[in-house]
């Protein structure tokens, strides 16, 4: 992790303060210290809190008054109350208001010590639930091959996940970014906490906007209550921003403050919030390019890109494919409950033959297409069709069903348009919503 969790230790109390403060110190906490609801309040607004430890009497008020406070300006913050004064009745209200535990004192400390670490556990279990709910996770191995542009691709991503800087993934559509981002978080030092995923050319600048940065209510029409963002969900984890470069221009000052100064506001917002996240950028565009045509900020540029990594086009790495084709094979036949465990020499020589402008995407769809005409327990080169055209001749898609043929239409519009769907449904002929409903259906994702 980055930087030790951060505790806010309210009391009216001098020496449990600073009992607290010491001992939270030797577990190796940052601790600050409030002695007030109104000291509490502006410290939560202007001070970095991961967690709260609060009395629950003090001079100015009540501790579950403060949690409704607190939980106005950040409402992700976990809380713990400490009270002399512990009934059922008071836990209860406290529990209703938010409140994660409710302690009595005098309380052991080595028992407040194995609290505070469920709460916290408990807490990033829940960001990781979310950032799931995003984008789902997959445990794939991004280094499958043997070609020597693979390994040197593994060396700077090993590199990049222990360091702390922001990391720009460079490479075609298809290639493969998006399972080296999930994997440098995985072995990075954020591990433990949420990566979120976020496509910016699947999104309207308004919707990637309070995407991003969440929204108050009433911000906007439709805005009937407050939503967090995808950075609060991020808090001291990753972000993952797919297609970085289709980011709108109206937003691009916004992120670079956020990511310099660790704070932004909800759409709607007054206040602002704290966040400490490690960004990870992915495009196929030209960055420097784009810089030059004044199309992208050069600042938020040079913020993204501390790592710049290329990711290697599937036709510099030819060696790879036969190892490559078995493995997703194996899946694809597993989801599709085909008995098809062996790829041909002719069929793989097809394979190797090909150029793959859609580098990896387009393999697993060719071979995804190719078990679906598969009849026997090996897939032949007959199997095989690239687009809409195979060995068979271009009526290949004959033997598909009308779902099937739906679903290749829609990832060939969509690997076509770059993963832009609005792009795609106009293109199809449908409307936005219906194409998100078909995706979600036909488990097809937009990230090409």
């Amino acid at each position: 992790m980055s930087a030790r969790v951060r505790v806010m230790v309210v009391d009216d109390e001098e020496g449990i303060r600073f009992a607290l403060k010491s001992f939270l110190e030797s577990k190796g906490y940052a601790v600050t210290l409030a002695d007030s609801c109104g000291e509490a309040e502006k410290l939560f607004r202007t001070t970095p809190v991961d967690l709260v430890v609060l009395d629950y009497g003090l001079p100015d008020g009540d501790g579950v008054e403060l949690l409704t406070r607190l939980r106005a300006v950040d409402g992700f913050v976990p809380v713990v109350m400490l009270t002399a004064h512990g009934s059922i009745e008071l836990a209860v209200r406290a529990i209703q208001k938010g409140m994660d535990q409710f302690l009595v004192k005098p309380v052991d400390l080595a028992s407040l010590g194995a609290v505070l670490e469920k709460v916290l556990e408990d807490h990033r279990a829940r960001r990781r639930q979310m950032a799931r709910e995003g984008g789902k996770l997959r445990e794939l191995n991004p280094f499958l091959g043997v070609s020597s542009a693979i390994h040197a691709l593994e060396v700077e991503c090993r590199r990049a996940a222990e360091a702390e800087g922001g990391v720009l993934l460079l490479g075609e559509t298809g290639t493969g970014k998006s399972e080296l981002a999930r994997w440098i978080h995985r072995h990075g030092p954020r591990a433990a906490e949420p990566l979120v995923e976020l496509n910016c050319a699947g999104f309207r600048p308004e919707f990637l906007e309070s995407e991003l940065f969440g929204y108050e209510k009433g911000a906007f029409t439709g805005a009937v209550g407050s939503k967090p963002g995808l950075l609060e969900v991020a808090n001291r984890g990753s972000v993952f921003l797919d297609e970085l470069g289709d980011m709108d221009a109206a937003i691009q000052p916004k992120l670079l403050k956020a990511l310099e100064e660790r704070r932004f506001r909800r759409l709607g917002g007054l206040e602002d919030r704290t966040v400490d996240v490690r960004l990870i950028a992915a495009t196929h565009q030209d960055l420097e390019g784009l810089v030059r045509e004044k199309r992208f900020r050069a600042d938020l540029y040079y913020r993204v890109s501390t790592l710049p990594i290329r990711v290697p086009a599937l036709r510099e790495r030819a060696d790879d494919i036969p190892l490559l084709a078995l493995h997703l094979l194996e899946s694809l036949a597993e989801d599709l409950r085909k008995p098809v465990r062996e790829i041909s020499e002719a069929a793989l020589e097809r394979l190797r033959g090909h150029s793959w402008p859609g580098n990896i995407r387009e393999l697993r769809n060719v071979l995804e297409r190719g078990l679906l005409a598969c009849t026997g327990t090996r897939m032949e080169a007959a199997d095989l069709a690239f687009g809409w055209q195979s060995a068979s001749g271009p009526d290949s898609t004959l033997g598909m069903s009308l779902e099937a043929l739906e679903r290749f239409q829609i990832e060939r519009v969509l690997q076509a348009e770059g993963g832009k769907v609005d792009a795609a449904a106009k293109r199809l002929g449908i409307p936005r919503s219906t194409l998100y409903q078909k995706l979600k259906a036909y488990g097809v994702s937009s990230r090409f």
